[in-house]
């Protein structure tokens, strides 16, 4: 699952720092991040720092390239209709919801299929929003407007909060994606023989009782 975060920036008297940082659509002055959910809620990749007037899938293009020689066949993102912008080599890399008013084409169980799957995601991109709310809940300096001039230490405090939301979703485990998603993937014996010896499992046994709706 993959958004984009929007961080309040002070107004620079440099203007083309000034010029950067401002967001023509919210009409404010921000830093863009794009963070990598996983079902978890642990950040396992992001691009931080950039200027707020860039647009989400321009700051992705680092993890487009990972998403190309890394994702393996039958796996993608989840994401919002921002991304799916990229090159031509992440085709079928990242999901998104259908737009407002776009026309679904086909036959009637075609339809039905495209339409049960699109609230699947729209479902499951929701994870997107409890991630980001625990990473701004946690940090109150995050919603306070941060330097505009010095980026090093801009940098610093992103990845720093980052950090310890990742040490906190692993050691303390309290995180609202995986408390919601956790208890369904143990279900069954063979659901926890995948959790207790994921790590000794054959490639071929874990892809077989991978079963995440």
């Amino acid at each position: 699952m993959t958004d984009g975060l929007k961080l309040p920036v002070q107004t620079s008297d440099d203007i083309d720092i000034e010029n950067a940082t401002f967001n023509g659509w919210l009409l404010e002055h921000f830093i863009t991040s794009i963070l990598v959910f996983s079902s978890l809620g642990i950040v396992f990749a992001a691009r931080t720092n950039a200027p707020g007037s860039w647009h989400d899938s321009r700051v992705a293009q680092p993890i487009y390239r990972v998403l190309c020689t890394k994702t393996p066949d039958g796996y993608y993102l989840v994401a919002d209709t921002a991304f799916p912008r990229g090159t031509v080599e992440i085709k079928g890399r990242i999901c998104a919801p259908l737009k407002d008013g776009q026309q679904v084409m086909g036959t009637t169980d075609q339809i039905v299929e495209v339409m049960a799957f699109n609230r699947e995601l729209l479902s499951y991109s929701q994870t997107t929003e409890w991630g980001m709310r625990a990473i701004q809940g946690s940090f109150g300096r995050l919603r306070i407007p941060l330097s505009c001039n010095d980026s090093k230490a801009r940098g610093d405090l992103l990845e720093i909060c980052l950090q310890l939301h990742n040490l906190h979703t692993i050691k303390v485990g309290f995180n609202q994606i995986q408390m919601v998603y956790f208890k369904h993937w143990q279900q069954t014996d063979d659901d926890i023989e995948v959790w207790t010896r994921f790590e000794s499992m054959l490639f071929l046994d874990q892809h077989e009782k991978d079963h995440v709706a």
